[in-house]
């Protein structure tokens, strides 16, 4: 990845090597590969249910929505991540995040906690920040995928899915959420016990 910033973003070089954990270059460099080549971004802890084509078909620049209970907990009027994203390469949405992710500005925030430093400087909350500062004309161009197709449980939910699967029991609530359900993104937050 180190090849890829200096040849196509050398301009940022030295912001995306600055800082101070892994998991914002990880973030970062999503952004970038989707600007430049675009395709589709997803972690490893989403399970595909069925072909996400119809779903996105037509669309120039996606992300999951979460569900509605961790708007209450963030206190946010929308909640999305970058989990599971798509764009066409060039995007103007992907590109501001780009700019934005990878300005100077990022390196100010205060490392500890972690999981606050990353969520303002690389990860969903600067992106859902920069959504919102959109016109309405451009929120238009930018496809929030509802959450009961792509992120059908809450972190809650999917620790309970997850403790029942291993138990071997069934949640038929739980089975209930899965009736339009594309993707599953299970929320394990790995990126959090990563030292650095």
């Amino acid at each position: 990845m180190t090849g890829f910033v200096k040849e196509y973003y050398p301009q940022h070089w030295e912001v995306y090597n600055s800082y101070p954990y892994n998991v914002q270059r990880w973030d970062a460099i999503r952004y970038l590969i989707l600007d430049k080549i675009g395709g589709m971004y997803v972690d490893f802890d989403y399970e595909c249910l069925t072909p996400l084509d119809d779903l996105i078909e037509g669309k120039t620049c996606c992300f999951a929505l979460e569900p509605q209970s961790h708007c209450e907990i963030f206190n946010r009027r929308v909640m999305f991540n970058n989990a599971l994203m798509a764009s066409t390469p060039g995007h103007p949405f992907m590109q501001k995040i780009v700019a934005q992710v990878l300005s100077a500005e990022r390196l100010k925030f205060d490392p500890v906690p972690k999981d606050r430093c990353v969520f303002n400087t690389t990860g969903p909350w600067i992106l859902i920040d920069l959504y919102e500062e959109l016109p309405e004309r451009e929120k238009e161009d930018v496809y929030l995928v509802p959450d009961k197709y792509v992120t059908p449980f809450s972190v809650r939910q999917a620790r309970e899915l997850l403790r029942n699967l291993l138990m071997d029991n069934e949640n038929e609530e739980l089975e209930n959420c899965l009736e339009d359900a594309y993707a599953v993104h299970y929320f394990f937050n790995g990126w959090m016990g990563d030292e650095k």
